[in-house]
């Protein structure tokens, strides 16, 4: 049979579908014919699509359906239906495992929703659709009958070894240059975190794949196509240390020198000393913790099974290998305020993470957390209109005692934390207006906006060029902007250099806290400024404020070094050519002197004065 698998469009930009790529080996395995759509990976409109699957003809069209991405799914399965409408639409993923009830009878274009791992349902279903055989008793499997759904006992696949390799190749324009291969080694978690839909939808039994058949997928991929890294996607990689360290000994002993990463798979206490060694040696550079909270009280409450100082520890340890680590974290859990999450900041500070990431919590039904928000919060949106991990700020619920607007001012100030800090540093009194300068000669900074999120009690002046004041009079009372000062975008002149310096001063009298320079365009500034505020108080930052450093840092001196030396250029240049104007003046004066000194006038050569004789 002919089948369409397609990855709905969403925030993973980039990102493969590692569970379409599994369902496709298991199907050509059995001698179908497969093409995947990933949309993610291209800005084609749904009815470009759905011509190029009416062009295939498919008999079966599957979906691949997250939270964030089932809108999309929906009207991409409709829109599908009007240009061809002989296939059966299938759905399955984390989104339809939690929803299939819903799905189906809300969307009579989704005729099948397959629940759980469907590497061994979904090959059934074809088979039994191509010998027209009674579909009922797959497992898994949930369909509409009479007005209402009707849905089988999933079952979790235990022998993972027996699955076939996931196939790229069937996706639709897929490169495998510069790919990072997508493993997955085990499926499952036996863990009870009360934010967690893992469990739900995977299955509390933790299954693994053998080392040995791990190796033998990674030695296959990396000759077939070349590749050079891959990462670790389990849930619970080093759940059982025996294993996950016989899997590092197997990449060194075959030298299978790729490298690789963790950033999904690891618990803080299922780590030590000997297993990140081998990782390191084995050629892993980086490792992912999920954290989640800094405030001890509300870490507690969320039943990881593990304490903060474990975290402590573990971070120390994978550092002392020499790996890379980063720290993953939530916004909103139970018990959380904004004061809690300003601990939760300081926790993450002091462990000096090589990154970090902040995502506000998404109450996926049937979790624990769920059921507590439900009771005593307050849903503000359906789930599939949040953003999930995605860098657009949606926020899906509120608490009691964590607002809305708390919930927003947690999420820029985790974003925005050096800023934040900055302006903590100089504004140690709630009841004390700070006076900032910004000093913008670029074209597209929203810095102004990102202030008006993290900071309060503050007065705020613009420097900027003439055009950019006209935006910014536009914005001055939603940017909270006091004094605008600007300057005529001029070649440089003796008027410009009297304007910059007049206009300098001006902001010098006002004394202000702090001053904060865009950097994305300094050879205007950085000779100027430094002359006027303190290092002390001078920061450069990027557009939008995520990226701040101060004056005294070295990147800053060796930039500025570099553009004193075109400043001094350009400054002897603006003073010589004055200088040189005079003195040919003065030449020219005194040659015209010359001359009319000279009794007989300009005594010509004598060759010339014998023409001049005879004519």
């Amino acid at each position: 049979m002919k089948i369409v698998l397609i990855n709905p469009p969403g925030w993973q930009k980039g990102s493969t579908n590692l569970g379409l790529c599994y369902l496709a080996g298991a199907l050509i395995s059995q001698k179908n014919n497969v093409l995947i759509y990933d949309l993610n990976s291209t800005e084609e409109s749904f009815d470009n699509v759905a011509l190029k699957v009416k062009d295939y003809a498919p008999d079966i069209i599957g979906f691949s359906v997250k939270t964030a991405t089932a809108k999309n799914c929906f009207l991409l399965s409709k829109v599908i239906k009007t240009y061809y409408a002989k296939a059966i639409h299938v759905a399955g993923g984390p989104h339809i495992t939690l929803f299939f009830k819903e799905t189906l009878l809300e969307n009579d274009h989704i005729d099948y929703c397959f629940i759980g791992e469907s590497d061994l349902s979904l090959p059934e279903f074809v088979n039994k659709q191509k010998m027209g055989e009674n579909i009922d008793n797959i497992a898994g499997l949930a369909y509409r009958k009479q007005n209402g759904v009707v849905a089988t006992p999933r079952q979790n696949i235990v022998c993972l070894d027996a699955l076939p390799f996931p196939s790229f190749d069937v996706i639709e324009n897929f490169s495998f240059e510069n790919f990072r291969y997508p493993l997955l080694s085990s499926r499952g978690c036996p863990y009870k975190c009360t934010y967690c839909s893992v469990g739900l939808i995977c299955g509390k039994k933790w299954r693994a794949r053998t080392p040995e058949n791990i190796l033998k997928e990674l030695q296959k991929v990396k000759q077939q196509y070349n590749l050079t890294s891959f990462e670790v996607l389990d849930d619970n990689f080093s759940l059982d240390l025996d294993r996950a360290k016989q899997f590092c000994k197997l990449l060194i002993k075959n030298k299978l020198q790729m490298s690789w990463y963790c950033h999904n798979g690891l618990r803080a206490d299922r780590v030590d000393k000997e297993l990140l060694v081998l990782m390191k040696e084995s050629g892993c550079t980086s490792i992912a913790l999920g954290i989640e909270s800094g405030n001890p009280d509300v870490f507690n409450s969320i039943k990881k099974g593990e304490t903060l100082e474990t975290i402590v520890e573990a971070v120390h340890l994978i550092r002392s290998v020499g790996l890379k680590v980063v720290g993953y974290f939530i916004i909103g859990l139970p018990g959380d305020t904004l004061e809690g999450i300003k601990k939760t900041i300081k926790f993450q500070q002091s462990l000096n993470f090589d990154h970090y990431t902040y995502g506000i919590l998404n109450p996926y039904p049937n979790t624990e957390v769920y059921d507590i928000i439900k009771r005593d919060g307050k849903i503000l949106m359906d789930i599939k209109d949040s953003s999930h991990f995605s860098s657009e700020l949606t926020i899906p619920f509120e608490m009691p005692g964590f607002p809305k607007e708390d919930i927003e001012t947690a999420y820029y100030l985790t974003k925005y934390q050096k800023l934040a800090l900055t302006f903590e540093f100089f504004n140690k009194n709630d009841d004390t207006t700070t006076k900032i300068l910004y000093v913008d000669f670029t074209y597209n900074s929203i810095f102004s906006e990102t202030l008006t999120k993290i900071a309060k009690n503050y007065q705020l002046d613009v420097f900027c060029n003439k055009t950019k004041a006209d935006n910014y009079l536009l914005l001055k009372e939603k940017r909270k902007i006091n004094k605008i000062f600007f300057y005529e975008n001029k070649p440089c002149t003796k008027d410009k250099i009297l304007g910059l310096l007049k206009t300098f001063l001006l902001t010098r009298a006002n004394n202000y806290a702090i001053v904060f320079c865009n950097k994305n365009n300094p050879k205007q500034l950085l000779s100027i400024v430094p002359i006027f505020y303190s290092v002390r108080k001078l920061y450069f930052v990027s557009d939008d404020g995520s990226e701040i450093t101060q004056f005294k840092d070295l990147n800053i001196k060796e930039q500025l070094k570099k553009y004193y030396k075109v400043i001094i250029k350009k400054a002897l240049m603006f003073f010589l050519m004055p200088l040189a104007y005079i003195i040919m003046r003065v030449l020219c004066i005194s040659f015209g002197v010359f001359l009319y000194s000279r009794k007989k006038g300009f005594v010509y050569p004598d060759i010339v004065n014998d023409k001049l004789g005879k004519n």
